[in-house]
């Protein structure tokens, strides 16, 4: 096993574990459910090892589901964990047809280097009339730290931005908020005022804080 592909494995372990993936996966199966409770064809464009098609593939088992990832491992383990359609490739050079889907996922994709404006309107070009985008963006700029530059990520979000480069692309946003706010102060104290070595804090918890988390 290569080192990348060692970890894309443990991506993989704690995906199904870290409080941090527990509660983004609830908070964007509540937003399908609200937002676009019928669509039956979906696509997670940076799908990582496929937590998040796995639990809508368990809430939808009847949705027809799509997954894009840049790393071949990643779309190897998402493929037999899920069952989903996935490809390689990136998210701003979507290789789909126009009008392809009814609902588009892609969560913490965006802050990466990328053509952003272009990923935008590729979602626009491949959702169908009336389709839903759920984005989930890193927040506040000024909390960049050794978490974000060791993972890759160069740029997060305030929801007026966010709300900017939808409108741009020729979205309507219909709900923009910012969650996890209880534990916001901890992760400034974590991130700016006592920052760790660095590396990215997604490793393994204490299963107790964990599961308080």
């Amino acid at each position: 096993m290569s080192m990348h592909d060692a970890e894309v494995a443990r991506m993989d372990e704690l995906e199904g574990s870290l409080w941090w993936y527990r509660g983004l996966r609830a908070l964007i199966l509540r937003m399908l459910k609200d937002h676009a409770p019928k669509a039956s064809s979906i696509l997670d464009a940076g799908c990582g090892t496929g937590g998040m098609l796995h639990a809508i593939g368990q809430c939808r088992p009847d949705a027809k589901l799509h997954g894009l990832d840049l790393s071949e491992a990643s779309c190897a383990f998402t493929r037999r964990k899920t069952g989903a359609q996935v490809v390689q490739g990136s998210i701003d050079a979507l290789p789909f047809p126009d009008a392809a889907f009814d609902a588009v996922v892609s969560l913490d994709v965006l802050g990466y280097r990328m053509d952003r404006e272009a990923a935008l309107r590729g979602f626009l070009r491949v959702l169908r009339p009336g389709g839903m985008l759920v984005l989930n963006l890193a927040a506040y700029q000024w909390m960049l730290s050794y978490h974000d530059r060791a993972v890759g990520q160069e740029k997060r979000f305030t929801r007026r931005e966010a709300i900017g480069l939808l409108r741009a692309a020729g979205f309507e946003p219909v709900q923009a908020t910012y969650w996890n706010t209880l534990l916001f102060p901890l992760m400034v104290l974590r991130r700016k005022v006592l920052p760790a070595p660095p590396a990215s804090d997604v490793t393994p918890f204490n299963p107790l804080m964990n599961g308080v988390f």
